[in-house]
């Protein structure tokens, strides 16, 4: 085995083309005006018989089977095992549904129509080839490198989502100087990782940090958001080599402006990437002589069955809402949740609408005397790169367990990363489930993104954590 850890990045470019009907890839009618490019971004590592392969990609992402099946066609055509390919998405709200996904994209409310499946094929088979060949340039360049790794710190740009109410419930707010009146938590830290060769020469970046890029979401703008910006300022700090953007764990975190313009998702992406840029020369020379990556799946348990009293007054307070909004179109909150004020009434509507066919479903499951899923399996990854860990979760665990993580993390340098092989759902913990709301009950009645689901129960994020631990301490161990 060599002594060091090879290294090389490479960006690539994977903004959609604009069906004229069916709007961004074909497949999203109203994403049709580019803010800013989409972009991706590929780090190959090896050493030895092991390799890391990761992607950064722009993109609000997929569920986890059909982001296995892009990364085994990545992988089989790397000649490189399934599992050594991670697929991260930032999870920018401006984003088209990636070709050949039956999930909608990051500015759609509910599950997209009609679309023109032969263009869709076709942009499909773009968009692999640059991701193909952007891993195979990365492994061709790759050399011997150093490694800086640190932390900067922004706490100005992000907010916690959840604002409890007297009653016990829960608000998603959707304005940054309310939210911070909650005091909830919310990640400040920005994970720093730069890749240099023998001469100290940058030759890439990661930066892990924990907000969603949701500034224009169900706009008809395609853009990284708030990312692109930030990932331009660090760029430009290191003399153009390219950095890849890692999502935290942001399932209850949102950036300054939702609903918001342009400017303004520039403009928070500007403090970011400004307060990562000033964190640079504080970076800490690390080992770069070791390469591990290991897996670990869990079973995640769901809570009981609904009875069929329980869905019947399901449907009936959807049903009723839906009935209000004719004579009260500001209508909002509706089973628990409020739902976006910028929403017209058959906005609203179709977003209850989808919640209706799930309660639907279950009450056929339950007519049927159909088994349903007690469990789900979660699939958990680490990696060592040299003395850095990185932790590499599905999507959405809520803020305070990737501190949680970092604290109990073995390692001085911890990258937290969700959104990273797939899509799986809002994993908050115990206090916030009693609270309910969209996260923690709603997101999960939804048919279209895995079938008939039933929410995880308490006791879900702090087996996330601790498997996560376990897994950081295993690795550095393996000396």
């Amino acid at each position: 085995m060599s002594d060091s850890i090879h290294a090389a990045m490479v960006g690539f470019d994977i903004t959609p083309e604009i069906h004229p009907e069916y709007g961004a890839w074909g497949t999203t009618p109203v994403l049709t005006e580019i803010h800013m490019p989409l972009l991706g971004r590929c780090v190959a590592l090896r050493q030895g018989d092991q390799h890391l392969i990761w992607y950064g990609i722009d993109h609000c992402g997929l569920s986890v089977p059909e982001t296995l099946a892009i990364r085994t066609e990545i992988a089989a055509s790397l000649g490189v095992d399934t599992e050594e390919i991670v697929w991260s998405t930032s999870q920018t709200h401006s984003s088209p549904t990636f070709p050949g996904s039956r999930i909608p994209g990051g500015s759609s409310i509910t599950v997209r129509g009609a679309y023109d499946e032969a263009y869709c094929a076709a942009e499909r088979v773009k968009i692999m080839k640059r991701c193909i060949d952007a891993g195979r340039a990365a492994l061709e360049q790759a050399q011997p490198i150093q490694l800086l790794a640190g932390r900067g710190f922004c706490d100005f740009m992000s907010y916690n989502t959840r604002f409890p109410m007297p009653d016990g419930g829960v608000k998603f707010s959707r304005h940054h100087l309310e939210a911070l009146k909650s005091g909830k938590f919310y990640d400040p830290e920005i994970g720093l990782l730069v890749f240099t060769d023998r001469g100290g020469k940058a030759l890439g970046a990661i930066f892990n940090f924990c907000s969603h890029p949701a500034t224009m979401i169900n706009d008809k703008y395609i853009s990284p958001d708030w990312v692109g910006t930030a990932r331009a300022c660090i760029e430009d700090a290191l003399d153009g080599a390219p950095a890849m953007f890692v999502q935290g764990f942001c399932g209850d975190v949102n950036c300054r402006h939702i609903f918001g313009t342009p400017e303004q998702a520039s403009a928070s992406g500007k403090l970011l990437g400004e307060a990562a840029v000033r964190a640079l020369p504080t970076l800490n020379p690390v080992r770069a002589d070791r390469l591990i990556l290991t897996y670990e799946t869990i079973r995640l348990h769901c809570r009981p069955m609904w009875t069929v009293d329980e869905v019947n007054a399901e449907i009936g307070e959807r049903r009723a809402y839906i009935e209000s909004l004719k004579t009260d179109p500001e209508a909002a909150w509706v089973a628990g949740i409020n739902l976006p004020e910028a929403f017209n009434p058959e906005e609203k509507a179709a977003t209850v609408q989808v919640q209706l066919q799930y309660f639907d479903e279950a009450l056929r499951i339950l007519a049927a005397g159909e088994p349903v899923r007690t469990g789900m399996e979660f699939r958990l990854g680490a990696a060592r790169i040299g003395d850095v860990g990185v932790l590499l979760s599905h999507g959405e665990n809520f803020t305070a367990a990737g501190l949680k993580v970092r604290q109990r993390s073995p390692f001085a340098h911890t990258l937290v990363c969700g959104d990273t092989n797939g899509m799986f759902g809002y994993l908050g913990d115990d206090a916030e489930m009693d609270r309910g709301g969209y996260e923690t009950q709603t997101y999960w009645q939804m048919l279209y993104i895995d079938g008939f689901r039933l929410a995880p129960r308490k006791g879900t994020a702090d087996r996330i954590i601790d498997t996560s631990v376990d897994l950081l301490w295993r690795l550095q161990k393996d000396n």
